[in-house]
């Protein structure tokens, strides 16, 4: 083991937080820690060379801070655990099934493994694109199982500072410095690559994956902190949504308005077809909300972006006319970053990647092979092929309680900032779980889900907790209650409560299961 400069800088943080700080700056300092991820915290060259990222190695600080006597949060944290129990299920028996099923299932099937050596010569393409080897239990189904574990401490530790006073607070403001600053960050890698200064950036790119600074036809493709342009482009898809969704709903409108605009132009540059394909894509998903949603985009809002719209496409044209060989160029770097895409034998590869998980559930009988024990290129299918119905089920589970798709402020803005950070939170996660159903490895869904999905969870439930109790006065005649999901309105309901009487508070389910 290893500890490479940016942990001993970790570890005087976390110590100093964990004796000084409270539980929201030592959460802050999580968040910050998510932006290096092309970076080690730890180097363990006997883990087949694996690495710990800064996140990971951040929430042991976490978690100290949480569970330590005399901290006072175990009553916290018991209600973390409590409302995140889909979560905590998933991760309980991907933990056990990590270290079963490899040797339950050793030798019965092939399987491309999670990091494997790369060969020095294939016989063929065909060889190369379809490799596989034996199922046997490997160093990373440890990695992977340490990795599911940190993503449960994420979900715990935001679920707690999100439930505290200031944690809403800390939570926007440091994810909208952290969107600026991937941005900045973004856009130093394209202006100093190739110059003496590249060397500032590369110092914190020292993790174990593959490090990769690429082209196109003289584009340069963004990377930032992180390994690659398309790791670069799905962390900061996240960090835009959420953002966008903050200021569409007026939350610290200043900061994270200029973090979604930063974002937004470095997704447009950053070449890389996650970004090409997300941006559309949600796009596509404020039109929908809009139309069948009355007053999800505000009018001053849609203005904002109508007029930002405009803008780009002035801009585009003037591109086109004064620089036609720069947009001819542009649009053929996009064109193969998407459509081409498809047919290249990087796209053939991840489809048969991400078949292996289907391969995996059945031959298991849906048991699931074990976390780590594959490369997969969808989250979906790891999670079958890995952890089977159990995982693929509690999943689900917990995805559906921290989106509450029958909530209003999931789909328009409400008055409560709680709330409605709550919504920008769940449309983050859920843009995050669309990016790594097309391109994650393994079956953890990332402490960037954990630590969205907790804070949806904490926010709406501490909502709940601050309405008054339901009392009931007389009226003269009937009327119909507002049915609710913990307080929001949805429909009017069509059956009327008995003569006398009419609830002063909307009815109150304790969870969507209840409308059934």
């Amino acid at each position: 083991m290893e500890l490479t400069f940016i942990g001993a800088a970790q570890v005087l943080i976390g110590l100093t937080l964990f004796v000084a700080g409270s539980v929201e700056a030592m959460f802050a300092f999580a968040l910050v820690s998510a932006m290096f991820g092309g970076s080690a915290a730890l180097q363990l060259p006997v883990l087949g060379n694996s690495s710990i990222p800064p996140i990971q190695f951040a929430l042991l600080f976490v978690a100290m801070r949480l569970v330590v006597p005399g901290a006072g949060q175990m009553a916290a944290v018991g209600r973390a655990l409590r409302a995140n129990g889909w979560l905590v299920c998933f991760v309980v028996y991907g933990l056990a099934i990590a270290f079963i099923a490899p040797r339950l299932f050793a030798g019965q099937l092939d399987v491309t493994p999670l990091r494997g050596r790369v060969e020095a010569r294939y016989t063929s393409t065909f060889a190369y694109v379809y490799a596989v080897r034996p199922l046997v239990p490997s160093p990373q189904n440890l990695t992977t199982a340490v990795y599911l574990l940190g993503t449960l401490i994420a979900a715990i530790a935001s679920y707690v500072a999100c439930g505290r006073e200031q944690g809403r607070a800390v939570l926007v403001r440091t994810l909208a410095a952290v969107g600026i600053a991937h941005a900045l960050t973004g856009f130093a890698s394209v202006v100093i690559r190739g110059t003496p200064a590249e060397v500032i950036l590369a110092v914190f790119r020292n993790a174990a994956y593959a490090q990769l600074d690429q082209s196109y036809n003289g584009f340069v493709r963004m990377t930032g902190l992180l390994p690659e342009a398309s790791t670069f482009a799905n962390y900061g898809l996240v960090l835009f949504v959420f953002s966008f969704e903050c200021w569409l709903r007026r939350i610290d409108p200043r900061w994270t308005g200029l973090a979604a605009a930063l974002l937004a132009s470095a997704l447009a540059l950053s070449t890389s077809s996650s970004a090409y394909a997300g941006l559309p894509a949600y796009a596509v998903i404020l039109a929908v909300r809009a139309l069948l949603f009355p007053g999800a985009l505000p009018t001053d809002r849609a203005l904002w972006i109508a007029a930002t719209l405009l803008a780009l496409i002035s801009a585009g044209c003037a591109v086109m006319i004064w620089q036609p060989h720069f947009a001819d160029a542009f649009a053929d770097m996009i064109r193969h970053m998407t459509i081409e895409k498809s047919e290249t034998l990087s796209a053939q590869q991840r489809r048969f990647w991400a078949w292996q998980g289907i391969y995996a559930f059945i031959e298991s009988g849906g048991i699931g092979i074990g976390p780590g024990s594959f490369r997969s290129s969808s989250l979906a299918t790891a999670v079958l092929g890995c952890t089977g119905v159990i995982g693929a089920v509690t999943l689900l589970g917990h995805v559906l309680s921290a989106f509450s798709p029958l909530r209003q402020s999931t789909w328009a803005p409400v008055e409560d900032k709680a709330l409605s950070t709550a919504a920008a939170a769940s449309w983050a996660m859920i843009m995050g779980l669309a990016i790594a159903s097309i391109a994650s490895p393994t079956c953890d869904p990332g402490t960037d889900f954990a630590i969205l999905s907790g804070a949806a969870l904490a926010l709406r439930r501490m909502q709940a907790a601050a309405r008054p109790a339901e009392t009931a006065v007389p009226i003269a005649e009937p009327q119909a209650p507002a049915l609710a999901v913990q307080g929001e309105p949805l429909f009017v309901a069509p059956a009327a409560p008995p003569r006398g009487f009419i609830l002063t508070e909307p009815l109150v389910l304790d969870s969507a299961l209840e409308l059934a």
